[in-house]
């Protein structure tokens, strides 16, 4: 039976459970994680603050179960302008990620300052939860979201075959940069170069 769900502003009452859905799915699914063998509790420390302080922009959405206040999925939206001129202390295992992600968002050509470009860099939809239209929902009331706050343009970085196929294919954004993950080095290592679904890292842009 498909189940009803509510779609809202990510607040502080759902923040941890949004978090470790996220991360669990991130950990064990993503095939960039799953390339460097990250640990899904070393990930969750590292990925802590940046996760907090990406809800706190106010644009990240929430879905949770109508009947138990479960949440079945979330999409966690920032500043991309932020996002990209941000300067962290990055512990090894990430590093590889970082770079290639940074290198993905040099290649967006657009001039850009803050409030104006959005970045969905997380979404994560629960195994009970999949294959009714939830991801797409959220997206929505995201765009919404963000079109409401002066946002002109949201990107997002795809990194599976799932996430192409939905935002390229069935919701016409637009490819705008990308990167073969067999092509990418790394101090002269390429650590994603037996990713083959996909065979590369795309960023898409939407005009809201």
């Amino acid at each position: 039976m498909a189940k009803e769900f509510d779609i809202r502003r990510l607040e502080s009452a759902h923040l941890e459970q949004a978090f470790h859905l996220a991360t669990e799915v991130f950990a064990k699914q993503s095939t960039i994680h799953r390339a460097l063998g990250i640990d899904l509790e070393e990930y969750r420390a590292y990925l802590r603050p940046s996760f907090t302080a990406m809800v706190e922009k106010q644009l990240s959405i929430v879905a949770s179960d109508q009947a138990t206040g479960l949440v079945l999925g979330c999409l966690i939206w920032t500043d991309f302008y932020n996002a990209t001129f941000a300067n962290h202390s990055v512990p090894k295992t990430f590093s590889p990620l970082v770079a290639l992600t940074a290198a993905l968002s040099a290649k967006y050509n657009r001039t850009f300052g803050p409030g104006e470009v959005a970045l969905a860099d997380m979404a994560a939809v629960s195994a009970g939860a999949e294959g009714q239209g939830l991801y797409q929902a959220m997206r929505r009331a995201a765009e919404d979201q963000a079109r409401r706050r002066g946002y002109r343009f949201v990107v997002s970085e795809l990194s599976s075959a799932k996430t192409q196929h939905v935002l390229l294919r069935k919701m016409g954004h637009r490819a705008v940069a990308e990167i073969a993950f067999d092509q990418f080095e790394y101090k002269a290592m390429k650590p994603f170069k037996d990713i083959v679904d996909p065979p590369s890292l795309i960023l898409s842009e939407c005009t809201l």
